[in-house]
């Protein structure tokens, strides 16, 4: 699991965060918390998604996110 947070503060980071923000967090939750506050922050670079999203994988074509095949 620790890589996984590892992979989340990179993706933070390539968003456009700073690691000093999240270079104390350990959790998954709060990571993907911290990713959701900087994207909203942002304008919301990614498209909100439900539950009912569990599993699709994005992709950008043209220039907007949209559901890529796996």
């Amino acid at each position: 699991m620790g890589s996984n947070v590892v992979a989340l503060k990179g993706l933070y980071v390539a968003l456009g965060g700073s690691a000093d923000d999240v270079a104390s967090i350990s959790k998954i939750d709060e990571m993907i918390t911290a990713i959701a506050t900087l994207v909203g922050a942002s304008g919301g670079m990614l498209p909100a998604v439900t539950t009912s999203d569990n599993g699709k994988i994005a992709k950008v074509a043209s220039g907007k996110w949209t559901v890529a095949s796996a």
